[in-house]
């Protein structure tokens, strides 16, 4: 059965964004090299950055493709086991930028962004039978997934939701909401299934993900 998709009602929306460029040291490195390094979450949807070698590159990936193409450079994928595993492999210097990465004022103290790029709210989906989700109160007494460390996580959660389930992997939360583990899971729309159909969006849109880079030295 189709699932349901709807908005996340009263939580922070977001805005697609290319992490901020490398600074000029970082880039010089860059082009002596020859590639740059961009981190993926192991999780990450194949419409945002695929990490196939065949098939359609994912928004964010071909963006990072066009900046490589004009500097000569290829683009290699750096592996990350979980989402929050990023920023610390960013500031490790085990990667050059991150892609696909929602903007945040904490965030910002570690790294730095690009202007966002695309627009992107966070959403609620259920899985028929269950009910379909109209605003935050429905979701209150509702055991409720995310991916852990991730900020629909903490939308969630800033949204009054106390049973929150957090799973490591997209496709074991979907499947528990396949199979009636939790009542809806809130992600980004980019990351719903292709046969959601999704209400329009509640509220602005806010930052949001795409690339970042290491802070410039101050």
């Amino acid at each position: 059965m189709k699932p349901a998709l709807v908005p996340l009602v009263a939580t922070v929306a977001a805005l697609s964004s290319l992490a901020s460029p490398v600074r000029a040291a970082d880039l010089a490195a860059v082009e002596k090299r020859g590639a740059i390094r961009v981190i993926v979450a192991a999780d990450e949807s194949p419409e945002t950055y695929s990490l196939a070698a065949a098939g359609e590159p994912g928004f964010e990936r071909e963006l990072l493709e066009s900046f490589a193409r004009l500097r000569n450079l290829k683009v290699e994928a750096v592996v990350s086991k979980t989402y929050p595993e990023r920023i610390a492999m960013l500031v490790a210097d085990r990667g050059d930028v991150i892609a696909a990465i929602f903007d945040t004022e904490d965030r910002r103290k570690l790294v730095d962004f690009t202007r966002e790029v695309l627009p992107t709210h966070n959403v609620v989906v259920t899985h028929r039978p269950t009910r379909v989700v109209a605003n935050v109160k429905d979701l209150l007494d509702q055991h409720v997934g995310a991916i852990k460390g991730t900020m629909p996580a903490a939308a969630a959660v800033e949204a009054g939701v106390s049973n929150l389930k957090a799973f490591e992997r997209l496709e074991d939360m979907l499947e528990a909401l396949r199979r009636g583990e939790v009542a809806a899971v809130v992600l980004p729309i980019r990351s719903a299934t292709p046969d959601c159909r999704p209400g329009p969006p509640s509220g602005p849109p806010a930052r949001s993900p795409g690339p970042c880079a290491r802070k410039t030295a101050t």
